[in-house]
């Protein structure tokens, strides 16, 4: 009797209502995250006014987020493999919203960035395990795309803060800006319905729901044909020791560069945009409009990205979308005229973003299923690093009163760094556990 294993029926199943669903849920957490982090670059000018800040510390409280994310992605990510992934995104959105919408409240600098580093918190557990969630559970001729359009709505949400911006600023105070941050809240319930756990964690602890799951994934399937995968437990209990086993360290390690400059140059461009504009001479609505502008081309970026990692596979799209992003920011550096200005800025936004996107989706690949939120998580938390930096380093850059062609050169040099960094990184096929018949589902 030809037999069916558990984890490549998810593998192999044709797209259908569980995937969209799936996809639009980690889609909608996503773009609100994209949006929490994103509005900072937005309100950053009143803030600087309002209470009188100089470039310096708006740079470093723009930081705070950032620091919370790392927190987060390093403690909240890897126990998502041992406790499961949807407990701990639905812990960490909630706490997430909540601080976010909180920060409509803040009093002044101290508590807007102590608000704003819980807010990251949130946001650093929710991001590696929505990724490692699609991976888990995406058919894998569809996973790159997945990711890469569920990343995409980190761009969505960034557009959308700028564009809220834009209305209600003027209007009702930036401390609107962040009530809105709070909607997630509201849709709790509905994630708590919908949102399904990790597919290989399930296979390991409970195959009673990882059968009901399969049942999800792919309708009609013959149970009695299932032959359940035997996994590493000893993995399980100890999952960071194997980002540096079976070849994996200098992997581990060149992807953690490649995160760290991504990151630098995406938050270091949504905070400090505006500014960097405005000092090169253009109004300060011109240089809201050039982040909408960006932003635009970031979601075109992200969902183009992915489209091309299927076809060509992710290291060569992501080799691309850095070299893009290194030659569309040192154009922007020599103030071009108006329509070659609006191209590199869309194909900035489309090339640091789509390079952004794609590495999740690169790095996802690097590490089996039981590592993979882990391998993620530390990615992502170590890659903060260079997160952090972007808005600091794009403070203490605007106080040097540096040329607009130096600033752009200086935003260009972490693309060339983690150009070479990827390159270096070399796939090395692990072992592949035996796998044992198991008819019993309460085993």
């Amino acid at each position: 009797m030809a037999t069916h294993d558990a984890l490549e029926v998810a593998e192999t199943a044709p797209m259908n209502r569980f995937h969209y669903g799936l996809l639009f849920w980690c889609s909608f957490i996503m773009l609100f995250d994209g949006y929490d982090l994103v509005i900072y670059g937005s309100v950053v000018p009143h803030l600087m006014e309002q209470w009188s800040l100089p470039a310096v510390q708006a740079g470093w409280m723009g930081s705070a987020a950032l620091f919370g994310m790392m927190f987060g992605a390093l403690t909240l990510g890897p126990l998502a493999d041992r406790f499961g992934r949807r407990r701990v995104i639905l812990l960490a959105i909630a706490l997430g919203s909540l601080t976010a919408f909180a920060n409509a409240f803040a009093w002044d600098a101290w508590s807007f960035a102590i608000l704003r580093f819980i807010t990251g918190i949130g946001l650093g557990g929710t991001i590696p395990n929505i990724v490692a969630l699609i991976n888990d559970m995406a058919p894998k001729a569809r996973r790159n795309i997945m990711t890469t359009v569920m990343l995409g709505c980190y761009s969505l949400g960034a557009l959308l803060s700028a564009l809220v911006a834009l209305l209600v600023l003027s209007r009702f105070g930036w401390e609107s800006t962040f009530v809105i941050a709070g909607l997630p809240l509201l849709t709790l319930p509905w994630m708590y319905r919908f949102l399904p756990e990790s597919l290989p964690y399930l296979v390991v602890r409970d195959k009673v729901a990882a059968t009901a799951l399969l049942r999800r994934i792919q309708p009609g399937l013959e149970v009695e044909k299932l032959r359940w995968p035997s996994l590493d437990t000893h993995r399980v209990s100890a999952p960071v020791s194997g980002l540096f086993t079976e070849g994996r360290a200098l992997r581990t390690f060149a992807l953690w560069v490649g995160f760290g400059m991504c990151l630098l140059m995406v938050y270091g461009l949504n905070t400090w945009l505006p500014k960097i504009m405005v000092a090169g001479g253009y109004p300060l609505v011109s240089g809201l409009m050039f982040l909408i502008t960006m932003n635009l081309g970031s979601i075109m970026g992200a969902l183009g990205g992915g489209w091309l990692a299927d076809r060509w596979g992710s290291k060569p799209t992501l080799m691309m979308c850095l070299t893009l992003a290194v030659v569309s920011l040192i154009i922007l550096g020599i103030k071009p005229g108006p329509v070659l200005l609006n191209v590199m800025l869309l194909l900035a936004g489309a090339a640091t973003i789509g390079s952004l996107s794609v590495i999740h989706a690169f790095a996802a690949q690097q590490y089996p299923s039981d590592i993979r939120a882990t391998g993620i998580s530390w990615c992502s938390a170590v890659g903060r690093l260079g997160g952090i930096a972007g808005p600091a380093l794009g403070g203490l850059m605007l106080s040097m009163n540096l040329s607009l062609q130096l600033n752009f050169i200086l935003c260009a040099v972490p693309g060339m760094i983690a150009l070479l960094a990827i390159v270096s990184v070399t796939h090395r096929t692990a072992k592949v556990p035996a796998a044992v018949q198991l008819h019993d589902l309460n085993a």
